[in-house]
């Protein structure tokens, strides 16, 4: 069953998408672009929450911007959804993007505001539908 509103598809009573992902592009006044990635050890990733069965995906991913990474979330804008594959699981991804005079350039451990090279070496890894321009 698809629940319409909701980022989430339920088959046979499980959860089938069990983490939200957020991809924020933040425009610098140079006019290059950074993307935040986090670091889990060695390995860079998009920054992803579990979902949590009481709220939406986009309430999931503005959580972890705003708690976790200290993004003022006011001050990003979502410009699309899609829906990935993190280790054979769909998972949704919310873009959203940022001008770089709004947010702290000083992230928490473990979070990065990565070159778009950089960022285009990890999304690889990542099965995208409809890939969005970046």
């Amino acid at each position: 069953m698809i629940e319409y509103g909701h980022e989430t598809e339920i088959r046979g009573g499980t959860l089938e998408n069990r983490k939200v992902a957020g991809i924020v592009m933040l425009h610098l006044q140079d006019g290059d672009k950074r993307f935040l990635l986090h670091s889990t050890g060695s390995t860079l990733e998009l920054a992803y929450a579990d979902f949590s069965e009481g709220k939406t995906g986009l309430a999931n991913i503005l959580e972890l911007l705003k708690g976790t990474v200290q993004l003022d979330v006011k001050k990003i804008d979502l410009v699309e959804l899609t829906n990935g594959q993190i280790n054979q699981e769909n998972v949704p991804m919310f873009v959203f993007e940022a001008e770089e005079a709004a947010q702290k350039s000083v992230l928490p451990d473990g979070y990065y505001w990565e070159e778009a090279q950089k960022f285009q070496e990890i999304i690889r890894n990542y099965d995208i539908e409809g890939m969005p321009f970046f």
